[in-house]
């Protein structure tokens, strides 16, 4: 059929839209524009102007001597009353069901005409194209209603929806106008219910509440420099003076008897190189100006970072090198058969507990029962649940006794007891802490350099963290240091057969 108008009118064509968007669901359903006859575009009339000087309502126009209805623009509408817009709306809906009627008929007629057929599909595409730049246009549903009523549809359900669905029904024969479509030229027009879904959010999680903050991972905390006194210093290397040998020589003699004495003492002067621990983060710096709070979180990284190795060095550094002076380098190796306290096979039932106490008796022996006075030890948390905290005696029992809880810290003979993963497992340490300390050089320092390499024309900037100490223990307090590197195998050295 000859196209006769130019455009579909944005208020009508919004209604005849919506009779099949809000009964469908909002499918892409469209019926060719060339279907609906007599549509036409109008100029522009005064608002408030019902009746023209022909006779009939603004939205009406002779064409060619048929009266051909015609859109208003959206101020002509608005400038209606509510009786004019509920007849406005009343001929649009018939209008559009006209063309409907008019479009079920020509399915009729089609036979195996392929050529009208593919025009027919093709104006179903126009149509569908004007329907999306017509879709958001909205109609009041109040005054839907009203013309839909005053049109003749009736509904059980007199809701938008219901009477919606009416119009719909009556204007395409229930529903049958798809099938003749399909039967007369083998293209199947679906109408189909559209819903909003979750779905049709790309990322519905953008969307959501944010939890302040940032979830860090694990990380375990830094407990070893804190068991020890801090020297600070101010040269890179650090001496001290040591009693190197020592006779104490007095003797009992006759009254007004010369004493032949050979108490005397040497001394010598040792010293301890301070060793560095650095690292260095590399940044944007336009990254940390759009995001500030990352600033802070790269100088907790790099600081923890520090904390971590220095840990570590203090707990398990060799001293070679440019490592750190440790515990365990310090540390002499428990024997079952050392000679300040032999203790191999001489305790019933043995288990860690006694082991440790046994360490800290010849640790105190070491110390000639005076000097040292371990106050610390140090295992691996594993070790500790699977020997101390789960041990049972025959009768089910939790033991020991000897372990005592002082908030939440484990005690065994005074000595405090502390866990942590860089304690190897089948290890334990028992020392006094009083007999170390850590010589620090220069407390943690944080640079930020703008032109490192080729910084500058990159935009980055780096950080750098730097620390430098060691860990000193004189030779004559190396004793009050004690490891065994195989808790299982101390164990049985020390169990009573």
């Amino acid at each position: 059929m000859k196209k006769r108008h130019e455009k579909f009118g944005k208020m009508l064509t919004a209604f005849a839209v919506c009779v099949l968007v809000f009964l469908v669901g909002g499918s892409a359903f469209a019926m060719g524009s060339a279907m609906i006859e007599g549509l036409a575009v109008g100029g522009s009339l005064a608002a408030g102007a019902v009746i023209t000087a022909n006779g009939l309502p603004i939205w009406f126009k002779m064409v060619d001597g048929v009266k051909t209805f015609m859109e208003l623009s959206e101020d002509e509408v608005k400038g209606l009353t509510t009786e004019e817009r509920s007849l406005y709306y009343k001929e649009a809906l018939e209008s559009t069901m006209k063309g409907m009627s008019e479009l079920k008929d020509q399915m009729k007629d089609l036979d195996n005409d392929t050529e009208k057929a593919a025009n027919l599909v093709q104006q179903l595409k126009n149509y569908e194209t004007m329907f999306e730049t017509l879709k958001n246009t909205q109609i009041n549903q109040g005054e839907i209603i009203t013309a839909l009523k005053t049109a003749g549809i009736e509904s059980k359900d007199e809701s938008f929806s219901g009477l919606m669905k009416s119009a719909w029904d009556s204007a395409t024969n229930d529903g049958k106008l798809d099938k003749a479509l399909e039967e007369k030229t083998g293209v199947s027009l679906k109408v189909t219910k559209a819903e909003q879904t979750y779905g049709d959010i790309n990322a519905g999680s953008d969307f959501a509440q944010m939890r302040e903050g940032v979830i860090d991972r694990p990380v375990r905390a830094p407990k070893i420099r804190s068991l020890f006194p801090t020297t600070p210093v101010s040269t890179e290397f650090y001496k001290y003076v040591e009693q190197n040998t020592v006779v104490r020589d007095a003797q009992n003699v006759a009254k007004c008897a010369a004493v032949t004495s050979t108490t005397k003492e040497t001394l010598v002067v040792n010293s301890i190189e301070t060793k560095v621990v650095k690292d260095m983060i590399d940044f944007c710096r336009l990254f940390v100006a759009d995001y500030p709070f990352m600033r802070s979180r790269i100088d907790r990284l790099i600081n923890q970072s520090l904390a971590l190795r220095i840990d570590a060095q203090l707990l398990l550094g060799d001293g070679l090198g440019e490592n750190l002076f440790s515990i365990d380098s310090t540390a002499s190796e428990f024997s079952a058969v050392n000679p300040v306290c032999p203790v191999n096979a001489s305790i019933q039932a043995a288990n860690m507990v006694d082991l440790i106490l046994a360490m800290q008796t010849q640790v105190i022996e070491l110390g000639e029962q005076e000097s040292y006075d371990p106050n610390v030890v140090l295992v691996n948390k594993c070790d500790w649940f699977k020997n101390v905290e789960s041990l049972k005696d025959l009768n089910n029992n939790y033991l020991d006794s000897r372990v005592n809880m002082i908030n939440g810290t484990p005690f065994i003979g005074g000595m405090m007891v502390m866990w942590t993963p860089i304690v190897v497992a089948n290890t334990v340490y028992v020392f006094d802490s009083m007999k170390g300390e850590i010589i620090d050089r220069q407390m943690v320092e944080i640079d930020v350099a703008f032109e490192n390499r080729d910084n500058w024309e990159k935009e980055i900037a780096t950080l750098k963290g730097l620390e430098r100490l060691n860990f000193l223990v004189p030779n004559n307090w190396k004793n009050a240091f004690m490891k065994s590197t195989d808790v299982a195998t101390a164990i049985a050295a020390i169990n009573k057969p």
